[in-house]
């Protein structure tokens, strides 16, 4: 039993086990700087990588115009079809056009709702 407790004061484990490198501290940045450079001149990116962004961009902005130009064409094609269903009411005679060019509304409304009577 008394070996056992006393284990840890031998010899064998007092000794570090790890060892460091001779000028390991002094050479570190010289070899970390090396292998960074090693590291970016093996990584090569792909085109479609640098790209996306603008890509994703791109197709951003012609959704966004195409949503605009869709919207704008619905409204005209609504504007030409309430315009085909209003009927113009047009003078028949010389009379009638100057009547309708110098009253307002009202008069030509009791004028006609007279002439129908």
């Amino acid at each position: 039993m008394e070996k056992e407790k006393n284990i840890l004061d031998s010899t064998a484990y007092k000794k570090n086990p790890f060892l460091v490198p001779e000028n390991y501290f002094s050479d570190f940045s010289e070899n970390l700087e090396s292998k960074i450079i090693l590291i970016d001149s093996e990584k090569k990116i792909p085109l479609f990588t640098k790209l996306k962004p603008w890509i994703y961009i791109a197709a951003s902005l012609l959704l966004f115009v195409g949503g605009i130009q869709w919207y704008i064409s619905g409204m005209v094609n609504m504007e030409r079809e309430s315009a085909k269903n209003i009927e113009v009411a047009e003078p028949q005679t010389a009379e009638a056009a100057i009547l309708y060019a110098y009253l307002d509304d009202m008069a030509i409304l009791d004028y006609l709702a007279s002439d129908n009577e």
